[in-house]
């Protein structure tokens, strides 16, 4: 794992100032970068210890006298118990299936199941299912066939792109799992796998794509772009 989101934008998500879409994408990154959870968690830490500052100083209640702390004690232990067979067992791991494989949801996407629509084929090579959170950008689950390469494209906006398995390649660059690449309107790129390595990303679109290249350039009549 060499890209992570930058220092701007972990602080942003630990003040709670990304919206749904970026900020599922900043959490499923977290689950497998312990740099950036480390990260995130001193930044929650500094906004709390700001926090308790601006508040003044906390009034710090007496001890509790034993017989209070026993009479609590001994009604915890009076509650029911709970049979074995009513204890929640974990939640199975989600999956989404395309192209003839079977890929494990990270957890953090794996709440979001129930939203990822149907699988979409461009070609019988890149496939396409949009998750939808109801926000105005688009999230989307990308999954590229070995030996793709997409037609060159910039964006009218912000693509946030997370790689979930495999890897691939473009112009500035290799990705593998858990890489976070935040592309926007200043760059071109034409991402392609390698002839033995398929391709599973989590894609955020806050605006379409816009292509460069060849015939693909049909796609912008109007000035509209695509999305995936």
């Amino acid at each position: 794992m060499s890209y992570h989101p930058d220092e701007a934008l972990l602080k942003h998500y630990a003040l709670g100032e990304v919206d749904a879409t970026q900020g599922l994408a900043l959490a499923v990154h977290l689950e497998s970068c312990p740099r950036c959870r480390h990260k995130v968690a001193t930044y929650e830490r500094a906004l709390g210890d700001a926090f308790l500052t601006q508040s003044g100083d906390v009034q710090v209640t007496a001890p509790l006298a034993d017989d209070v702390l026993d009479t609590m004690f001994d009604s915890i232990v009076a509650l029911p118990q709970h049979e074995e067979s009513t204890v929640k067992l974990a939640a199975k791991p989600k999956k989404v299936c395309v192209n003839n494989r079977t890929f494990i949801l990270p957890k953090a996407l794996a709440a979001f199941h129930d939203r990822i629509g149907p699988w979409r084929s461009y070609g019988g090579k890149v496939f396409s299912a949009v998750v939808d959170l109801d926000e105005p950008s688009r999230v989307n689950l990308m999954y590229m066939a070995p030996g793709v390469t997409v037609p060159q494209h910039t964006h009218k906006g912000l693509e946030s792109t997370l790689v979930l398995h495999g890897g691939f390649s473009d112009e500035d660059g290799h990705y593998e799992v858990g890489d976070f690449l935040l592309k926007d309107a200043s760059v071109k790129h034409s991402p392609a796998t390698a002839s033995e390595e398929d391709c599973l990303c989590l894609s955020v679109l806050t605006e379409p794509m816009l292509f460069t290249q060849g015939v693909a350039r049909l796609f912008n009549m109007f000035g509209k772009g695509l999305y995936p």
